[in-house]
């Protein structure tokens, strides 16, 4: 992953959702989109290609 290719993405949970990712992250001393990011990196997904559309280059 490249550091500096961010971007924002909208999510919707729950307040207690919120909450419990909220005091997570202060528990573990980061910020909440750190702790997401260091969760998704290091949890094993069944197919590592990236789902999606792959735009044609003409």
């Amino acid at each position: 992953m490249d550091g500096n290719s961010k971007k924002r993405m909208n999510i919707y949970l729950s307040e207690d959702t919120i909450e419990r990712l909220k005091q997570y992250a202060w528990e573990n001393h980061t910020s909440v989109s750190h702790a997401i990011t260091e969760w998704i990196w290091h949890t094993k997904v069944s197919h590592e290609q990236i789902r999606g559309q792959i735009s044609l280059k003409l």
